[in-house]
């Protein structure tokens, strides 16, 4: 599904992507969906799974799944829940100078929320490498922001 929300940015000299939606639900909602395995899998790949099999909460280390890429690796840098959540992730925990770093903020705005992404960390060999990497996660967030909004609100929490 595609919404009308804002796309994502890329800040080439920071190297990093944003991408604020506004979600017609409440910030625990939110929250949920995205600290949640069974309900990041909804809406963040197809897999979710956490090494303690809990929610994600500062420590936590696990990985996601995304159909034709593979697992990728994370591990929870910061969690105030229903406020920030942020954590590393790559394709491997072996090469962490590889990962970057997403951090989700939450805003109550009236009955909905904001929630703004803002991922850091891109690296590479050329500045084309990291150009490629930043539109590519620019493209990866619009998409996986507009599905994250529809299954927050198209459940009942």
């Amino acid at each position: 599904m595609t919404t009308t929300q804002p796309r994502a940015s890329v800040d080439l000299d920071a190297r990093s992507v944003t991408r604020t939606v506004r979600v017609a639900a409440g910030a625990n909602a939110v929250w949920r969906a995205l600290s949640e395995p069974e309900h990041v899998a909804g809406w963040f790949g197809d897999g979710c799974e956490t090494d303690d099999g809990g929610p994600l909460a500062a420590g936590t280390r696990g990985r996601l799944h995304f159909e034709g890429y593979g697992w990728f690796a994370f591990e929870v840098t910061r969690a105030e829940p229903g406020r920030v959540l942020a954590y590393r992730w790559g394709q491997s925990a072996e090469e962490p100078e590889r990962m970057t770093e997403a951090t989700f903020t939450l805003e109550p705005d009236g009955d909905g929320t904001y929630l703004t992404v803002h991922e850091t960390g891109f690296t590479g060999d050329t500045d084309d490498a990291v150009r490629a990497a930043l539109e590519g996660n620019r493209e990866g967030w619009d998409g996986e922001l507009d599905e994250l909004v529809e299954y927050v609100e198209s459940r009942a929490w």
